[in-house]
């Protein structure tokens, strides 16, 4: 294969299938859970679908064309993602009224998914798939392959398509084009029109277990405690795994454990903690957002690990072996003995919606406003008084 793939060699065959049977579908979309590997999939299949030397359905990896799909500049296939949407924007064309600057981030963005098929692109702005898009790819399938053989669109993240996109992609995908195949991909298929998803052959992907993740940083020079613990933190989520590879544990759990501190309205060193803190905390993430989602988002994970681990270890102390924060056990500990009464349903589930709603578009300060002081209105009301 072209482009790594982790655990999900089941649906790679089945795409080697296809193609060494000829019985090639218009449209597929690939859906599952966030990190699993459905950009990885889609690319190889697209490798598959245009390689002019396919050995027993795969990509022979050597071709012109594979060298062309390498870097996402092969002529046949059809990259759409979501773009920024300038304000002088053209409805036919994405890149028009953007910078230089703007379409170099893009360029040097696409790369880097190129490099890393699990990478999470991060272009400034690109909330949505604009008409504008699909408009151009129906264009250029229109004009003919610009090389011989099959056409490949492959759209990332279908669901963050505009009402206008999807219009436009379902017209396409009721008439397509000869010799054109579509790969969607989506974390939520029921954002997608129903409309669309019919035209589609779905396929599922599922995150890698534990296990198979413990196996690949083996492979890849970790120690067994060290991909054990990554393991667990990721959920199975490959992009997360790879972010928490390059991850300085003890610096984080110290900013985590420092969060916690603020918002319990606790100490940090010899000095109490107030709602000036908690204020700048805010401020602190909101910023982080903006510059580095993805940091944003592993913050917001590692708060609901600390109190999954917290519940678990007050339901069933000598459970402390299948806790993720081993190495946090006398914080973990402390914290249930200050909380006995500590509400953690009801907060994981607050920062598991929060977590959700960043993807909406909504106002940042207000949502992570509402979190803090919940989070610390419970800690002030469940703390143990001496």
């Amino acid at each position: 294969m072209i482009f790594e793939l982790i655990n999900q060699e089941p649906l790679y065959r089945a795409f080697g299938h296809l193609i060494r049977s000829g019985r090639i579908g218009s449209a597929y979309l690939i859906c599952g859970p966030d990190g699993a590997g459905k950009t990885s999939l889609a690319l190889n299949f697209a490798s598959m679908l245009l390689c002019r030397d396919p050995r027993d359905g795969e990509a022979c990896g050597t071709c012109p064309s594979c060298a062309k799909i390498r870097h996402l500049n092969h002529a046949n296939l059809y990259f759409i993602h979501a773009f920024p949407r300038p304000k002088n924007a053209s409805d036919s064309d994405p890149y028009t009224g953007l910078s230089d600057e703007d379409i170099a981030l893009i360029r040097e963005e696409q790369q880097k998914l190129c490099a890393d098929p699990y990478y999470e692109l991060n272009i400034p702005k690109a909330n949505n798939i604009l008409i504008s898009s699909m408009r151009e790819m129906k264009r250029k399938l229109s004009a003919g392959q610009a090389e011989p053989g099959r056409q490949v669109v492959l759209i990332h993240q279908t669901e963050r398509c505009t009402d206008g996109a999807f219009g436009a992609l379902l017209k396409v995908l009721e008439e397509p084009p000869r010799q054109t195949t579509f790969i969607l991909t989506s974390t939520n298929p029921q954002l997608l029109p129903a409309t669309i998803r019919s035209r589609c052959q779905i396929l599922k992907s599922h995150v890698p277990p534990a296990e198979s993740i413990v196996e690949y940083l083996r492979s890849k020079g970790l120690d067994e405690s060290d991909a054990r613990r990554i393991a667990n933190l990721s959920g199975g989520n490959m992009r997360l795994v790879r972010s928490l590879t390059e991850a300085d544990f003890s610096e984080l759990d110290t900013t985590i454990l420092n969060v916690w501190r603020i918002i319990m309205a606790s100490k940090i060193g010899d000095r109490w903690t107030s709602m000036e803190d908690l204020t700048e905390l805010i401020e602190q993430y909101v910023k982080m957002e903006k510059e580095n989602p993805m940091e944003f988002r592993n913050h917001l994970r590692y708060m609901i690990f600390f109190l999954r681990d917290a519940q678990l270890l007050a339901a069933a102390p000598e459970s402390e072996v299948r806790i993720i924060n081993t190495h946090l056990k006398e914080q973990l500990n402390n914290f249930i003995r200050v909380y006995p009464d500590f509400s953690y349903f009801e907060m994981i589930g607050l920062l598991e919606r929060t977590l959700s709603d960043t993807d909406r578009n909504l106002y940042l300060p207000a949502l992570l406003g509402r979190l803090f002081l919940e989070l610390r209105n419970e800690c002030l009301q469940k703390r143990k008084v001496k």
